[in-house]
């Protein structure tokens, strides 16, 4: 040992010989006998105040890019979200409603009901964000919200004349009304022709060719004019040409031979020929509104106002979205360039602060660390057996303190070690007395200190701070013995402590005010005792615990704080409860922390409590047994006591004395002493 340390002196001789150079400088010894606490408090301080520079430089440097990035996700991310989700529902928005118009299907309509409601969620958020909006964004939102208001307007006008055709188609319109007259009254007056022309004598088969050929070719010119207003086919609109040349002709026939016909035929004749002048009018008029822009009224309004109202909404949300993101490319930018400066003063900052840390480190490794290693090797030396070992003394400060203490506790240890020794010997020889006490417990008769030894067993098995035996006592738990670790309460059993705490009610009233009784708790021991079943609450202080069964008396009496519960009746072989056997606050092993008890660990407790009821019946008759030899005791002493007085009285002495208490008597009160009888209590001779 001598030697290795004499060759780690030798390695160390140069720098051993600058630090005595260094110590020859002005103030470090007095830095030196300064306590460890001022050493450390000034070097502390100089890197507190190093790391608040450092901090000071950091945080002014960062504060830009903070700010930057603090806009960045409060307003331009949300802002540009928000605005691509707007344009997203608006584009939803003109589907949904371009599909109503086209196909009429329901679910377009609901869906632009959703889609229409999403886009006022993004206009709301849009709204509380403008108050951080620059004034051409404002101005771009007041814009969109006016165009919203205005196309807000078209979808439920637009929506009404799609699901009225008779509105929303002009031609088709003409057609129903005045076609549907004019062409009427043609083809009854057609009919009302060829019906008379039937019944009249003078019946003319190429008449009635020529009336049912205009008929004919009427109704199909009339099928195709109607056929191309429903579908704007210019098949239909051929067809309807063809049968108009068809019943041109067919017309010039029957006109011809209007001579044939009678006078109230040619008078419908004329009718006819009036009606079918009007309706050749209609067709130019339906022709020119179906192949118009506006031959459906409600595609019109949508194309010439909803769509560019939607565009401009579009246009509007496209700037919006547009001006946040160039903000954030600018705003990123200037961050980037805020956090390279900080970085760099940061960077400068920890160099300048490691190497004072160095410079630091090193004063403290020669002051501090040093001779605690130095006074660590004399430690390693007494571990290795050398008692003789000495620390140096080297500064007056906490260290040098702790060399001497460690040297005068050397001494105490060489003087301890011997009294140790002869301490172990006398341990051994009680241990020799100890196993023969322990085998004696297995005949244990006192019962009070067999329960008590159950109770202590049954916590440590249950790792539990507390544990009570009651014994049922009338309509009251009586405590026969109670152990708690945390408050170091123990009574009963063999402690010399009577057990302070009153009888357990089996029923606790609670006041509803100070003199009307309201409703009634059983404490935890007392409602196990009363329903002869296991108890296992993991928290007392739960609201649904604390009102079925109150606060705990134990717990309002020593201000502690009853968590979980193991209550177990104690029941003989008859099912009765003779008492309760209750744990009290489950420890975990590892942290100590209250937990509650083992559902496994329960149903073995309640196998061992047919034990603690064999011990809790032999108490019982032995409390019982000594009740009845204390009564025995006092019946004894009456009669002896009875048997003393009835020799005493029976003394001619005694007998002297009470004629001698008549006579004073009689002479008080002034009447002979024949005249006064003895007392009740006297006895008579």
């Amino acid at each position: 040992m001598t030697t290795q340390m004499t060759a780690q002196a030798s390695t160390h001789e140069p720098a051993a010989g600058m630090w005595a150079f260094v110590n020859q400088l002005p103030g470090v010894q007095f830095f030196k006998n300064l306590s460890i606490g001022t050493k450390l408090t000034i070097g502390f301080g100089i890197l507190v105040v190093i790391a608040l520079l450092v901090a000071t430089f950091s945080y002014l440097g960062s504060v830009p890019a903070t700010e930057n990035i603090r806009r960045t996700d409060q307003l331009r991310v949300p802002t540009a979200l928000t605005s691509g989700r707007a344009q997203a529902n608006l584009l939803k928005m003109i589907s949904s409603a371009q599909g109503y118009l086209a196909l009429g299907g329901q679910e377009f309509r609901d869906a632009y009901s959703r889609d229409e409601q999403a886009f006022q969620d993004e206009l709301a958020q849009l709204e509380r964000l403008s108050p951080n909006f620059s004034q051409e964004n404002r101005e771009n939102l007041d814009q969109l919200k006016a165009k919203f208001a205005d196309w807000s307007k078209l979808p439920p006008v637009l929506f009404e004349l799609r699901d009225d055709q008779f509105e929303r188609e002009p031609a088709y319109q003409l057609l129903t009304t005045k076609g549907s007259e004019t062409g009427g009254a043609v083809l009854i007056g057609v009919q009302s022709l060829i019906e008379t022309q039937a019944q009249t004598s003078t019946n003319s088969i190429d008449t009635l060719k020529d009336m049912a050929n205009f008929q004919g070719s009427f109704a199909s010119m009339l099928s195709g004019l109607r056929g191309y207003v429903t579908t704007r086919n210019r098949i239909f609109r051929q067809e309807y040409e063809v049968n108009l040349t068809l019943n041109q002709n067919h017309w010039q026939d029957l006109t011809a031979k209007k001579a044939r016909l009678t006078a109230n035929q040619q008078a419908t004749l004329e009718q006819i020929d009036q009606a079918r002048q009007e309706f050749l009018t209609l067709p130019d008029q339906i022709f020119k509104e179906l192949e118009s822009d506006q031959w459906r009224k409600d595609l019109y309004l949508f194309r010439t106002e909803a769509l560019p109202l939607a565009a401009d909404m579009e246009n509007l949300l496209g700037e919006l979205t547009a001006n946040q993101q160039t903000a954030l490319q600018l705003e990123a930018k200037s961050g980037n360039a805020a956090l390279e400066r900080a970085n760099q003063q940061t960077l400068t900052g920890g160099i300048i602060a490691l190497l004072l840390g160095v410079g630091l480190a090193y004063v403290f490794r020669r002051n501090i660390a040093g001779p605690i290693r130095r006074l660590t090797a004399v430690a390693e030396q007494i571990r290795g057996g050398d008692l003789e070992a000495r620390a140096q003394i080297e500064s007056a400060d906490e260290i040098g303190t702790l060399a001497a203490t460690f040297n005068n506790m050397t001494g105490q240890l060489r003087r301890t070690l011997f009294q140790v020794r002869k301490e172990k010997k006398r341990a051994d020889d009680l241990l020799n007395v100890v196993i023969p006490i322990g085998v004696e417990l297995a005949s244990e008769k006192n019962f009070n200190r067999l329960l008590e030894n159950m109770l202590l067993e049954a916590k440590k098995f249950c790792q539990a701070d507390a544990g009570i035996v009651y014994l049922k006592d009338g309509d009251r738990l009586k405590f026969v013995i109670v152990r708690n670790d945390t408050l170091n309460i123990a009574m009963g059993g063999t402690a010399n402590k009577e057990i302070t705490f009153s009888r357990l009610p089996m029923v606790i009233p609670v006041y509803d005010d100070e003199t009307t009784p309201g409703a009634e708790h059983q404490s935890i021991a007392a409602h196990a005792a009363a329903d002869g079943e296991i108890l296992n609450v993991t928290d007392a202080y739960l609201p649904e615990i604390l009102n079925a069964y109150g606060p705990g008396i134990f717990d309002e009496k020593t201000d502690y704080r009853s968590i979980s519960y193991l209550t177990i009746p104690l029941k003989n072989s008859q099912n009765q409860v003779l008492g309760v056997l209750q744990l009290i606050n489950a420890q975990d092993p590892d942290n100590g922390q209250i937990v509650p008890f083992d559902p496994n660990l329960q149903q073995m407790m309640a196998s061992y409590s047919s034990l603690a009821v064999a011990a809790l019946e032999a108490y019982i008759r032995e409390q019982s047994l000594k009740q009845e030899i204390q009564q025995l005791r006092i019946e004894i002493d009456e009669v002896k006591r009875q048997k003393q007085v009835s020799e005493i009285v029976d003394t001619d002495f005694f007998q002297d004395l009470q004629a001698k208490a008549r006579a004073i008597r009689s002479r008080r009160s002034g009447t002979p002493a024949a005249d006064n009888p003895p007392a009740a209590d006297e006895p008579k001779s």
